[in-house]
């Protein structure tokens, strides 16, 4: 009798939990958290692509332990080096003269790659930054997100766009009053002190304008100044990040003097008495 009891608690708990199992890719997901983070890789120490909110829709194509592989959101540029593409005369189309090309997050050659290219690959250019050129994601690049952050979408929402593919929502005087708003933002935060300084909400507002906006030549603005914003805040970041051994060095230096004077005092009153 208490086996059939420990039964009847133990079956439906695992029958819950197999339930509860993660779907196998591909499939269309949907974010169920806020302000989730799109990655360039599967880890939380790769760049920042964009970020996603709940309800968001996004197409996750494989998966590799705790992280989901998904389709580039359209509203995110990726970036080529101009060395291995030819652009057409009007500067709005190029092609890949290499083989094996990366794709990369960042217009640098330091910033992760997401995916590579083949010879004849045609692109839709975006954007230009230098030896760079930002072009819109090509089905060769992927963007990760953690999986515990995304669950099966309903099958009547399958049909939904991707995140950062909502229906546009916002007017031109809408977009550039948050443009406007999202300037002055950056300007106040630049004139605090450098540890200080957070880009997030900057960074938030160009994102909406870029993926809400009617007007596609604000939305490209806008995404253009989040670019450059990345970039920015990315130097600002391994600046912090480069200094900080420098600080911890100074501390310990400090602390090391400190023992060294008090003992060479310790040492000279032992000489006196």
């Amino acid at each position: 009798m208490r086996g059939a009891t420990l039964l009847a608690v133990v079956f439906p708990l695992a029958v819950s939990l197999a339930g509860e199992a993660k779907p196998k890719p591909p499939f269309v997901g949907e974010v169920t958290g806020d302000r989730v983070y799109i990655r360039a890789g599967d880890g939380i120490n790769y760049t920042v692509l964009t970020v996603a909110n709940r309800g968001d829709k996004v197409k996750v194509l494989g998966q590799r332990f705790e992280w989901y592989k998904i389709a580039v959101p359209q509203n995110c540029t990726v970036w080529v080096h101009k060395s291995l593409l030819e652009t057409s005369p009007d500067g709005k189309e190029a092609t890949v003269t290499h083989d094996r090309v990366n794709i990369r997050a960042r217009p640098s050659l330091r910033s992760d790659v997401m995916g590579q290219l083949p010879r004849g690959a045609s692109l839709k250019v975006a954007d230009r930054d230098g030896e760079w050129v930002g072009v819109a994601p090509p089905p060769e690049a992927a963007a990760w997100i953690h999986a515990k952050f995304v669950k099966k979408a309903p099958e009547r929402a399958t049909t939904g766009k991707p995140a950062a593919e909502k229906r546009k929502g916002l007017s031109i005087e809408q977009a550039q009053a948050l443009l406007e708003g999202a300037a002055r933002a950056y300007k106040a935060e630049l004139a605090k002190e450098r540890d200080k300084r957070d880009f997030s909400g900057v960074l938030a507002t160009y994102q909406k304008v870029a993926t809400e906006c009617g007007d596609a030549a604000l939305a490209q603005r806008a995404e253009r100044a989040r670019q450059r914003l990345l970039k920015i805040r990315d130097l600002h970041e391994a600046l912090r990040a480069a200094r900080q051994p420098l600080e911890e060095f100074e501390q310990k230096y400090k602390k090391l003097e400190e023992e060294y004077l008090r003992r060479a005092r310790e040492a000279e009153e032992g000489e006196e008495r």
